[in-house]
């Protein structure tokens, strides 16, 4: 039960993260160019900038760049929430599963050891 819950958990918050990530990340782009406006020599560049940003975002929104913004965002934590799961899953299933020779641990000279030098007397 509470492997499940943490499951859900994850799922959930990873939603989310991926949901405001490309949020915040589109909505900090077109502040850059609003900002950007008011110096003197990119005033032209900035505007221009803007105009095709918001212009792309309403390809996304049916005609609303917020809604594109929105879309974007949904779209994102979808395909997060697609990774959570099959993270999950790899590791359900690799769990079980014997470690390959590669990774097997070897004969570690002492010197070397987790113990440190505290550790040898």
């Amino acid at each position: 039960m509470n492997m499940w819950l943490s499951f859900f958990f994850s799922l959930i918050l990873t939603s989310l993260v991926s949901f405001a990530t490309p949020i915040i990340v589109c909505v900090l782009i077109l502040v850059s160019f609003y900002l950007m406006a008011y110096v003197p020599a990119l005033g032209f560049l900035a505007e221009k900038g803007y105009e095709h940003t918001w212009n792309f975002f309403t390809v996304f929104g049916d005609g609303s760049g917020s809604m594109g913004i929105i879309t974007i965002g949904a779209a994102c934590a979808v395909v997060g929430f697609l990774f959570e799961a099959l993270n999950f899953y790899r590791y359900q299933t690799l769990v079980h599963q014997p470690l390959p020779s590669w990774l097997l641990p070897h004969n570690v000279p002492d010197f070397l050891s987790h113990k440190g030098i505290k550790g040898r007397r």
